[in-house]
């Protein structure tokens, strides 16, 4: 069967499952989702934490929290910040929902970046990033792996000297 052919099938089990009136909210999501194979979650990305690759930067952790969600929000608006957990998470949305800046399920990709203290170190922190795409056929346009260590990277080098600007 071809990828054009499997994709219809796909499609077509979607929009039925979606359209059956009997069936709860709850099982037309879980249908659409099984049938157009998304996946990734944030408990997925969640559950990566501590795994690694680290970065280490000469910022403490509350700070380069802050300063990795304003180098988030450059490239989305969808961004959000667990300071006690450690976490900024960020979400990319479809176009039509580009400026949604609310937690909605509706992305296409996602990135988790955990930020640790650095034992008996209290000026530094280490970071870790891991992303997620929603499936083959919601995949995002952003590559977090590749393009969030030099933004990162840039504005800790120019920290305090250029101000990050936000897409909102």
């Amino acid at each position: 069967m071809t990828a054009r052919r499997t994709a219809a099938v796909v499609l077509a089990s979607a929009i039925g499952a979606a359209s059956l009136p009997a069936c709860s909210k709850d099982i037309r999501e879980t249908a659409v989702t099984v049938l157009t194979l998304q996946d990734g979650s944030m408990t997925t990305l969640r559950a990566r934490r501590g795994s690694g690759p680290f970065r280490t930067y000469p910022i403490p952790p509350a700070e380069m929290i802050s300063l990795v969600a304003a180098v988030l929000k450059t490239k989305v608006v969808g961004v959000f910040e667990k300071p006690r957990r450690g976490e900024v998470y960020a979400k990319e949305r479809e176009p039509k929902l580009a400026l949604e800046d609310t937690y909605a399920d509706k992305w296409t990709s996602a990135v988790m970046v955990f930020v640790h203290p650095v034992p008996g170190d209290a000026t530094s922190s280490k970071i870790e990033i891991h992303t997620a795409q929603r499936g083959p056929f919601h995949a995002g346009c952003i590559r977090w792996d590749v393009e969030l260590p030099p933004l990162i990277d840039d504005a800790v080098l120019h920290r305090g000297t250029t101000p990050i600007r936000s897409l909102k």
